[in-house]
C-alpha cells in the first residue's frame, strides 16, 4: 500500500493513499509532568470531552483530569479532581439533560462527578468505598434517565489498566443515589464498558482469574439479573455496538499470523455474543514485527456499517530501526488507524505523529463532518482531528435498514 507523508500544523502526517489526512492537532496539560487521555466523546454541541490522568498513578501525583473544547480544538475549560495521589479519570457521557458525567476512582474509591456543560462547574459528586481499591470503568444513561455504572471492588492494580478485582455492576437514579448493585466478580475481575440495549445491559470486562487472556462480555436484564455471558481468548480493550446490536471488541494478540509480537484483533459478534468473524492487522510501518507493538484501545461503529479502531505502533524494546519509514525511527510511537467494512475487510490504514516524542491514540470518536477524533497520548491529551472520510448525511441506523433503503433508492427512476 503507497505511503505519504505531509506536515500539518508541525507535526507529520503519514498515512496510506487512500487514508484521511490529518486536519488539526491541540495539546493541552493538567497540573502534572504530563497527563494521559482514556476517553473521548464529541459532544451535543459538536465540541470535545477528553477523561483520563495528570501526574502518574505509580507515584502517588495522579488526579482525574478533563478538557472540554468546540469543535476547532479551542480550549473552553479544564477540570482535575482528587488530591495527587491514588485518582482515575475512565469514562464521560453525556447526560438527558446535556450536561456531563464522568467516572472513575477518587482516592481509591468508585466515583462518579456530574459537570456543567458550560463551565465545567461540580453539579455533584459521589463515592463507593466497596474494597480495597475501586473504580467505575464504564458509564451509560439508563432507560429510566438514571444512571449505570461498571467497574470493579477490592482490586490490584497491575498498572492503570488493568485491575484484579471483583467485578461490580451499579444502577444509580440520575443524582447518583443508590438503587441496585450487582456482583458480577463470578464472570470478570472488571466491568470494562457498558452499553444500555431495549431490554437490558451489555457489560465487557476482563478474566475473573490473574494470567488469562480472556475478556468477557454478559448481558443483564433491567435489573441487572444475568441473562447471558460469554468468553473470549483475547483481551479486548475498543468496544462498541452498530444500530443492529452487533458488537466490535478490539484488542491487540499474539496470536496473530501477522508477527509473533504484538498485533491487532477485532472480532465482531452479534447480539447473542456468538463470533461472526475475527481479522488481524498490524506491523503498519515495515519494521521488523518481532520488536513492534500494536497497542490497540479504542473502537467504534461507523454509519456506514464499519468500524474504526485506534491503537498506538511503536518498539518498546529500544531495538529501533530507523529506516524504513518516512514516519521516523520504530522507536518513535505513532497513531494508528484502522477503518473497516462491515465485515472486517480494511478500507485504509493511517499513521500520523509528530516530528518530535511519541504519540499513541487511546480512544476515538467520530464528528459530525464525517471525520474523526483521537484522544492521542503525546504526553498531554492531544485532540488530534482527521478530515471526514464517511458521508455526514449517512444516518446513523440500522445497517439493513440502511441498505434497504439505498437500494429503492438505486432502483427508482
Amino acid at each position: 500500500m503507497a505511503i505519504t507523508s505531509f506536515l500539518v500544523d508541525g507535526a507529520e502526517n503519514t498515512v496510506s493513499r487512500k487514508a484521511p489526512e490529518m486536519e488539526w492537532h491541540k495539546a493541552y496539560n493538567g497540573s502534572g509532568d504530563e497527563s494521559h487521555p482514556h476517553y473521548v466523546i464529541e459532544t451535543r454541541d459538536g465540541g470535545f470531552l477528553m477523561v483520563g490522568d495528570t501526574g502518574f498513578i505509580d507515584d502517588k501525583t495522579a488526579r482525574i483530569f478533563v478538557v472540554k473544547t468546540d469543535s476547532t480544538g479551542k480550549l473552553k475549560w479544564t477540570q482535575e479532581f482528587g488530591t495527587p495521589g491514588y485518582n482515575l479519570g475512565n469514562c464521560v457521557v453525556e447526560t438527558v439533560d446535556n450536561n456531563y458525567l464522568v467516572a472513575g476512582c477518587l482516592n481509591y474509591d468508585a466515583a462518579l462527578i456530574k459537570l456543567d456543560a458550560a463551565t465545567g462547574e461540580v453539579l455533584w459528586k459521589k463515592t463507593w468505598n466497596l474494597g480495597s481499591e475501586d473504580a467505575f470503568e464504564g458509564v451509560d444513561i439508563t432507560p429510566d434517565e438514571g444512571i449505570i455504572a461498571t467497574g470493579y471492588r477490592g482490586g490490584l492494580a497491575e498498572n492503570t489498566f488493568q485491575n484484579w478485582g471483583k467485578g461490580v455492576l451499579i444502577k444509580t437514579d440520575r443524582e447518583g443515589n443508590t438503587e441496585w448493585k450487582r456482583d458480577i466478580s463470578s464472570h470478570m475481575s472488571s466491568g470494562y464498558r457498558i452499553k444500555t440495549v431495549r431490554d437490558g445491559y451489555i457489560v465487557a470486562g476482563h478474566p475473573h482469574t490473574e494470567g488469562k487472556p480472556d475478556f468477557n462480555l454478559l448481558k443483564t436484564d433491567l435489573s441487572g439479573k444475568i441473562l447471558w455471558a460469554k468468553t473470549y481468548n483475547t483481551v479486548y480493550w475498543g468496544f462498541d455496538m452498530d444500530a443492529d446490536g452487533n458488537m466490535i471488541q478490539a484488542g491487540h494478540t499474539r496470536r496473530s499470523p501477522l508477527s509473533k509480537n504484538w498485533d491487532v484483533e477485532i472480532t465482531k459478534v452479534d447480539p447473542k455474543g456468538k463470533v461472526l468473524w475475527s481479522k488481524y492487522f498490524g506491523q503498519p510501518r515495515g519494521y521488523d514485527g518481532k520488536w513492534i507493538h500494536d497497542e490497540v484501545w479504542g473502537a467504534r461503529a461507523t454509519p456506514d456499517g464499519g468500524w474504526i479502531i485506534v491503537a498506538g505502533t511503536g518498539d518498546e524494546t529500544k531495538k529501533y530501526e530507523g529506516r524504513g519509514h518516512p514516519s521516523g525511527n520504530s522507536g518513535q510511537w505513532r497513531v494508528y488507524l484502522i477503518k473497516t467494512d462491515s465485515k472486517g475487510n480494511l478500507e485504509w490504514e493511517g499513521i500520523y505523529g509528530a516530528r518530535r516524542g511519541d504519540w499513541a491514540g487511546e480512544d476515538v470518536c467520530l464528528t459530525r463532518d464525517g471525520g474523526a477524533l483521537v484522544a492521542n497520548d503525546c504526553g498531554q491529551f492531544g485532540f488530534t482531528k482527521i478530515k471526514p472520510f464517511l458521508d455526514p448525511g449517512r444516518r446513523s441506523k440500522g445497517i439493513a435498514e440502511q441498505d434497504a433503503e439505498d437500494d429503492a433508492a438505486d432502483r427508482a427512476p
